[in-house]
């Protein structure tokens, strides 16, 4: 094949690509300059031009791109035996699966390549083939770095409050002229209003999708197809549970950007991991809330301690659902009801595993939701100078020195963040060449000082007061108030007063209060 190659005919096929992050770098790397200059040198050449195979914004580090498919599928079909690209970064930037091609793929279908502007040739013995591994790598180097600064870019914005996704969430559009901020689109807000409140009512995630299917309510997924021009790789046109889940615990909603909720594997994998919550990125107050914030934080812990939910016959939500645990093995209690019409409260590790692994703990649900009204408005009894209390509360807020101390951590906390920024700020101009390494390293550190200092103050105030009374206390003891006056509690209230009750086999219940300084 190597002695005869130049009386072979040669079919070319001409491959063209350019990468989002290559067009910000001019003319020269464009897709017409690169058609152009190998149009020119193909017919110099003499051979026969057979097809172009473009892939326009899609990145070289790796090969999942339509036209080259194609090409490859050309290839297998004999229709052409010449690839020409204009150089060696053009066919791709990971370096394992570019070697693959020219060292494999290509001589085992008998296809010759050319990287023009390296002077590669697989159908020739010069020197410059033997450095296409060096240029491999040093591709892949290059496709690193420019992820990397991409990055840095991107957590930039995020950390700004900037919103940086390609869609805005269900209950959000982007701003006409800001397509970094959020403004409520007031054409879908009202259900997820309604998809929050219908889960503090004791409504499950099945339950709440099946109701807005049946209402003929479009999908986020469907609505985004709708109103833009988003493609869903689904074929469901239908709410799910996943979809509730995700909604219910999006800090978003209370007007608090989050995101990095996703982060791809690898620069050279587009497979996203789930990151943990406690790295998602939140910046508060970036725009409008559709959700208030106690109203959110009241599903989340509810979603920690969820059951499964059973609905009656008539529909009727369970008071205490997701609140009640047996209080020997553990494990959540769920409800039953009798043909007698009556429902009880049952361990639903012995309704699974029988009476080898825990016993029956069984209580009548209107016996048991009786017993903690009941306790309720003993510890009511407390605060009967409910008034008094409450004005005491108010004057230890008003009193200058915990004014002071208040103050104080409000400006170490603001100081600490526009450190944070600052030091974001001058990593950017570091990497864009408008400062040097050595002043970087200068300035940073000088920051870095301040900041050690103001944060070991911080941490010594904050333990020194750790005991003090807090404003949420005040909500809680205006809500066991309420219990005085009723003779009743709804849900919502009751499941900001109690974090779980322990149902122990002789009927005696244990209820853990969410602030034990009230009760």
């Amino acid at each position: 094949m190597y002695n005869d190659y130049r009386d072979k005919i040669f079919n070319v096929g001409i491959y063209l690509r350019l990468s989002k992050e290559d067009e910000k770098y001019g003319q020269s790397e464009s897709i017409i300059s690169q058609k152009d200059f190998l149009t020119s040198y193909v017919a110099d050449k003499g051979w026969n031009l057979k097809d172009y195979y473009i892939d326009d914004g899609y990145s070289g580090t790796n090969f999942d791109r339509p036209d080259f498919i194609r090409m490859k599928q050309d290839i297998e079909s004999g229709l052409v035996n010449l690839v020409v690209t204009k150089d060696y970064s053009r066919l791709g930037r990971d370096y394992i699966e570019t070697g693959y091609y020219l060292e494999k793929y290509f001589p085992s279908m008998g296809v010759r390549y050319i990287a023009v502007k390296d002077n590669i040739d697989s159908f020739s013995s010069n020197c410059n083939n033997d450095m296409s591994p060096f240029i491999g790598v040093m591709n892949d180097m290059y496709a690193k770095d420019i992820s990397k600064k991409v990055k840095t870019i991107l957590d930039y914005k995020r950390e700004n409050g900037k919103f940086i996704g390609a869609f805005a969430p269900y209950g959000y559009k982007k701003h006409m002229k800001d397509k970094n901020k959020l403004v409520i689109d007031n054409s879908v807000a009202y259900v997820v209003k309604r998809i929050y409140s219908m889960y503090l009512k004791g409504h499950g995630y099945s339950y709440i999708a099946n109701t807005l299917n049946n209402e003929g309510i479009l999908s986020p997924s469907r609505y985004k197809e709708l109103k833009s021009n988003y493609k869903s790789k689904s074929n469901s046109e239908k709410w799910v549970n996943e979809t509730i889940k995700q909604i219910l615990s999006n800090p978003t909603y209370t007007g608090n950007l989050a995101q990095h909720k996703y982060s791809k594997i690898s620069y050279k994998i587009k497979k996203l991991e789930t990151v943990p919550r406690k790295y998602w990125i939140v910046v508060e107050n970036t725009h409008e809330k559709i959700i208030d914030i106690d109203t959110f934080n009241q599903v989340q812990d509810l979603m920690k301690n969820k059951s499964i939910q059973y609905q009656r016959s008539t529909n009727e939500n369970h008071l205490l659902s997701g609140l009640i645990y047996c209080g020997d093995c553990g494990s959540k209690m769920t409800f039953t009801d009798t043909p007698r019409g009556f429902c009880y409260c049952i361990c639903s590790k012995y309704k699974k595993c029988g009476s080898k692994q825990c016993s029956r703990h069984s209580i009548k649900e209107e016996e048991l939701n009786q017993l903690i009204i009941n306790d309720l408005k003993n510890k009511s009894l407390l605060y009967i100078h409910m008034d008094k209390l409450l004005k005491n509360i108010e004057e230890a807020k008003n009193n200058n020195k915990f004014d002071d101390i208040t103050n104080e951590i409000w400006n170490i906390e603001k100081r600490l963040t526009v450190i944070k920024q600052i030091q974001k700020s001058l990593y950017i101009d570091k990497l864009e060449g408008v400062i040097s390494e050595a002043d970087y390293i200068d300035i940073s550190s000088d920051f870095n000082k301040e900041k050690q200092v103001i944060s070991k103050r911080l941490y010594i105030i904050k333990k020194n007061i750790g005991n003090k009374l807090q404003l949420k206390d005040d909500k809680l003891l205006i809500e066991v108030n309420k219990i005085i006056l009723f003779e009743e509690i709804n849900r919502q209230e009751l499941i900001q007063l109690i974090e779980k009750i322990e149902v122990f086999d002789d009927s005696r219940i244990k209820i853990y209060y969410r602030c034990t300084n009230i009760l």
